[in-house]
């Protein structure tokens, strides 16, 4: 019989010496041979096999307390194991592609983001924006752009945190586009925020989607006492042009930091949707 010091299992194998010596203190890869003189352990040839075995299963994601269960099995148990771990895998997979998602979607929102920075700002303009899908509620009680509607985005992250995603960082709300004699009168009739699946069944909210198209709007740094004149200038823009009395205004707001130490920035938009 050939057997191997755990240096050269170590070397042979791809495996560290540490990795070895925690194998066999946990009873899972135990050295075959224990030279009764010295009391040097040693690895017969043969184990590499069954060192190969508990390589893969790791390499595939089994915690090393479900190998050790699992290399006492027989094939049949092993086989049902597996079909297991594919389903996991699986998940794993639907789960990253999802994040790569959100990951991707970000990146177009901070690159619309810095467009808007740079946008003149106060002046009205137009632009085409894509169909987007998003998770709305509904107002139930009065909320105005002086208000805080934060209890309403908690709704729609609560929901959407169920179905294993979370909320965008963007903000979104929609009000009825009319002659109002001040902020405070501007009631919001939903809010919602962007998701990138809309195969969602979430419960007190629901999915919709906003149309694409050209859009008439308004950008500016957020600011209470400014609101109402950048809504009147958008407003009287939108009118002027003859466009139909019936719309909505979108108001869209993205944060400019995102440390809650910094004065809070934001970059809003007022959009309504003229062809």
């Amino acid at each position: 019989m050939t057997y191997l010091s755990i240096g050269d299992m170590s070397k042979l194998n791809n495996v560290s010496i540490q990795t070895l010596r925690y194998y066999d203190k946990i009873g899972l890869f135990k050295p075959e041979y224990i030279n009764p003189d010295n009391h040097y352990r040693y690895y017969s040839v043969r184990q590499i096999f069954y060192l190969d075995i508990i390589k893969y299963l790791k390499h595939i994601g089994t915690p090393l307390e479900e190998i050790r269960q699992m290399i006492a099995l027989p094939p049949e148990s092993m086989y049902e194991f597996l079909e297991k771990q594919e389903l996991t895998i699986e998940e794993q997979i639907k789960k990253l592609e999802n994040i790569q998602h959100l990951l991707n979607h970000y990146k177009s929102q901070l690159h619309e983001q810095i467009l808007l920075n740079n946008q003149e700002l106060g002046v009205v303009y137009t632009r085409k924006i894509d169909e987007r899908n998003v998770l709305k509620v509904d107002c139930q009680n009065v909320v105005t752009p002086l208000d805080q509607p934060d209890i309403y985005f908690r709704e729609l992250a609560d929901a959407l945190e169920k179905e294993g995603t979370v909320v965008d960082l963007q903000y979104g709300c929609i009000y009825p586009l009319k002659h109002y004699e001040s902020t405070e009168k501007i009631h919001y009739s939903s809010l919602y925020t962007h998701i990138t699946k809309t195969d969602l069944n979430p419960s007190g909210v629901y999915v919709d989607s906003i149309p694409k198209g050209t859009y008439m709007c308004i950008a500016f740094k957020w600011s209470k006492a400014d609101y109402y004149g950048h809504f009147s200038k958008l407003k009287k823009a939108y009118y002027t042009s003859g466009f139909p009395m019936k719309n909505n205004v979108n108001e869209v707001s993205l944060p400019n930091n995102y440390a809650t130490s910094n004065d809070e920035d934001f970059i809003t938009e007022l959009q309504i949707h003229i062809d």
